[in-house]
């Protein structure tokens, strides 16, 4: 029998590429309140680097696509990943005015293409055949693992150490989660003689039925009512996600302490994670629409909770914890509504278009909710305005629904 150490060992590093490189950026919220203090500026410019950051991701991610598709070994992308990582990292952390924070932030964003969302289900997608909503999950748990591990640590050693010294070890140990994916995992298995797991036990009257189940078979093309539906449900989920760069803060301006603000931070991330596990079995059994719904209901669920702040402190946590489910829609629902949508052989192009929405969605979502913070000195106005975005992704949702049960002449002709 062949050995699963090999795919095992693929899920594993993958996972901690994901908590690196997904999950400590969730926790990035700690630093805005230290950072703006220390500069002398407010909440609003300087979250406004990690805007750009997060631009330059969606920018550059299709680039990224190109260059595999080109032939360029991943090992080497990741090399001239990491090193742009560490350089801009030291700057932010040293920089003594936000516009060389905001310069650095560019190429901050130029390396953290290489090591996105759309790199992480690239390996997973290659290297397993059956079962990838799970092992997706599974994978990108590690982002909710970071985060939940990172936001009380790091808020800990902003307040012993000052906040350049931590961003510094953050930087560290992001650098040190991508290592083992970049020196021990090719990017696909045949580089290594295997074949994806679970592809050996297809027979060839199977193959059919896996493209099938791979995908709709709808043509990806942008202008079309679908796409338009899909983008729209994109844009809304991530904006939604982006709250929790202010989470932390957020306690504190219900007048709870900086270390509940990490707490509360940290509970949405634990929501995070067992809401990926949960949405990525339920897709592989009941299909990514009902799996998205279950997830979704639980968002708007947290948003109300905090919104309305009664309870106190476990309330408000328990509340965090259900607002954390919106990060399995935002990563791990729209990777799989994605290929269920357009299949495999189109999800690269589709998943990198989609990419450079979701970090525009990132970048105004942090950003406006700092300056909405700025002009009105509470965060009601940012969480009433996730609950209406969630209204417009279910919206979205039901409307894709509709389109791909009943609406056959827009699915490619099959062979």
């Amino acid at each position: 029998m062949k050995s699963k150490l090999p795919y095992i060992k693929v899920a594993l590093f993958v996972c901690l590429m994901a908590c690196g490189t997904m999950g400590l950026p969730n926790a990035y919220g700690v630093f805005y309140t230290p950072m703006a203090d220390g500069l002398g500026v407010g909440r609003g410019a300087i979250t406004l680097h990690m805007s750009i950051s997060n631009l330059a991701i969606g920018f550059f991610t299709p680039v990224m696509s190109r260059s595999i598709a080109g032939g360029h070994k991943m090992r080497n992308i990741l090399t001239v990943a990491s090193a742009l990582i560490l350089a801009s990292g030291a700057a932010i952390a040293l920089a003594p005015n936000t516009m060389i924070m905001n310069v650095a932030a560019l190429i901050r964003g130029i390396g953290f293409a290489a090591v996105s969302m759309l790199v992480i289900t690239l390996y997973i997608g290659n290297w397993f055949d059956k079962g990838r909503g799970t092992i997706t999950g599974i994978a990108l748990s590690g982002s909710g693992i970071g985060s939940a591990i990172a936001s009380p640590i790091v808020t800990a050693c902003i307040e012993r150490f000052g906040y350049q010294m931590a961003y510094l070890g953050y930087v560290g140990f992001t650098l040190l989660t991508i290592l083992p994916v970049l020196l021990l995992c090719p990017l696909t298995p045949q580089e290594v003689g295997l074949l994806p797991l679970g592809a050996e036990e297809k027979s060839e009257g199977d193959e059919q039925t896996a493209t099938t189940q791979d995908g709709l078979g709808l043509s990806f093309r942008m202008l079309t009512p679908t796409f338009a539906a899909l983008i729209t449900f994109v844009l809304s989920i991530v904006l939604i996600t982006s709250l929790a760069g202010h989470m932390a803060s957020l306690a504190q301006d219900y007048g709870y302490s900086a270390q509940i603000g990490a707490l509360l931070l940290s509970a949405s991330m634990v929501g995070n994670v067992f809401s990926k596990f949960a949405l990525g079995a339920t897709a592989d059994r009941f299909g990514v629409f009902k799996a998205i719904i279950c997830s979704l209901t639980t968002t708007i669920c947290g948003l109300v909770l905090i919104l309305l702040n009664f309870g106190g402190q476990g309330a408000l946590l328990a509340s965090g914890f259900l607002f954390g489910t919106s990060f399995s829609i935002g990563s791990l629902g729209i990777s799989l509504l994605t290929r269920h949508l357009y299949g495999d052989a189109q999800y690269s192009t589709a998943y990198s278009t989609i990419s450079l929405v979701t970090s525009v969605a990132s970048a105004m979502g942090v950003t406006v909710a700092g300056f909405a913070y700025d002009l009105t000195g509470s965060y009601a106005a940012p969480i009433a305005g996730g609950i209406v975005l969630a209204g417009i992704s279910a919206a979205c949702l039901a409307y894709l629904h509709w389109r791909v049960t009943t609406r056959p002449w827009e699915k490619k002709a099959r062979a």
